[in-house]
């Protein structure tokens, strides 16, 4: 009888991901649509070499070699791009349901804040290159749940081809993403423990990427004239100037900073995200091996530069707690789990309900140096999902 209530159950988990999924897909996209012309959602991504090799390039070189290829507007060329990188995250997910088996704690941790929620209740925040890191990283730990014990030369393994493949062309989009990199190596430490030829598969491409990193630092940063040339080159594709060029603008090095109210404000969203995701890997996925805090706080730290070079700590909150879970779902045993009672599903329930649908997280916090909190509600949270 219990194998039968478990087999409802996760039809039923397996259902309301798919309807998850779905509806995000399309709004997401419907999101990125109404900000096609945004200074820093589509900006960003339209960034090319017009005056030279600049970081964050070669994603809007590709896109202005396309045009010229084949008379697609960039613009458009990036939003392609988007919808593939949303749909290969999506199926990821979805294919990993399938094969480590999917219960409502997933599909509640999947629509809280720090997860899906995250582009739909701050638009401005969406549609960032970060998706590349996430349908990459989604897609690899999907391919690992099928991978055998490695070989010991790193020259054997496709993930290390992979790997250099995926970090070297994220290092040239945007080098912000390099601080996420470690990430690649914890579902290969979390499965097997510390391995040299893991070790290597990952460390190999992350030391390639911090020398691309160096040498774009050093000698392509960008400056004043590079950046106005590049928002030059973009105006045939501006609707009445409507193209924005805030995030093109940031290469001449006038980056915003952070103040005290970052940390007064990100501090508890950023326990609000890490505890449930650690709870969930340690009695959930059953990941009780190889010191699977110490491996969190670890990861987390190699990502603090980060916060001082930008000012989005809420989206370095997101991309970290997305690439946490992923990789504990990916890792989670497929064996029957265990059959809670009635008061503790009852408890889930009523702590799922506050956690899910009162508070949110942003992308920045502006101006505010005091302790601000982003609250949300129901009619808010069921908004956000609404379609046109």
């Amino acid at each position: 009888m219990s194998s039968r209530k478990f087999s409802i159950l996760r039809l039923i988990s397996l259902v309301a991901l798919c309807a998850v999924l779905y509806l995000y897909f399309l709004r997401v996209n419907e999101i990125q649509f109404d900000f096609k012309h945004h200074g820093y959602i589509t900006g960003d991504w339209l960034i090319n070499y017009t005056n030279g090799l600049v970081r964050r390039g070669l994603f809007g070189e590709i896109s202005i070699q396309i045009h010229h290829w084949f008379g697609t507007s960039p613009v458009d060329v990036v939003l392609a791009s988007k919808y593939i990188a949303y749909a290969v995250l999506c199926g990821s997910i979805l294919l990993l349901a399938f094969v480590k088996g999917i219960g409502l704690i997933e599909v509640l941790l999947l629509i809280s804040p720090w997860a899906l929620m995250f582009d739909l209740n701050d638009p401005g925040g969406s549609g960032r290159k970060e998706i590349l890191l996430f349908a990459s990283f989604a897609f690899f730990a999907f391919l690992q749940v099928f991978s055998k014990s490695p070989s010991k030369s790193i020259f054997k393994r496709w993930d290390f081809y992979y790997l250099i493949i995926v970090m070297t062309v994220m290092a040239f989009a945007h080098e912000g993403l390099i601080f996420f990199f470690p990430f690649f190596y914890l579902p290969l430490y979390l499965k097997r423990g510390f391995n040299k030829s893991d070790f290597l598969t990952v460390f190999i491409p992350y030391l390639i990427s911090l020398l691309v990193l160096a040498v774009l630092y050093v000698f392509f940063k960008g400056n004043k004239e590079t950046a106005d040339a590049i928002c030059a080159s973009l105006n045939p594709w501006s609707v009445n100037g409507s193209l924005g060029c805030d995030a093109i603008h940031l290469l001449a090095g006038k980056h915003p900073k952070a103040h005290i109210g970052f940390i007064k404000s990100f501090t508890p969203l950023l326990l609000l995200t890490m505890i449930p995701i650690y709870c969930y890997g340690r009695w959930v996925a059953g990941l009780t091996k190889h010191h699977l805090l110490l491996a969190m706080i670890l990861t987390l730290v190699l990502t603090v530069p980060l916060y001082g070079i930008a000012i989005d700590w809420g989206r370095w909150i997101h991309i970290s707690g997305m690439l946490f879970f992923i990789t504990f779902f990916s890792l989670k045993g497929s064996s029957t789990p265990r059959c809670y009672s009635l008061v503790t599903v009852m408890l889930i329930v009523c702590l799922a309900v506050p956690y899910t649908f009162y508070w949110r997280i942003p992308h920045t916090v502006g101006e505010h140096k005091v302790f601000w909190w982003w609250t949300q509600d129901p009619a808010g949270y069921l908004e956000a999902w609404r379609l046109k």
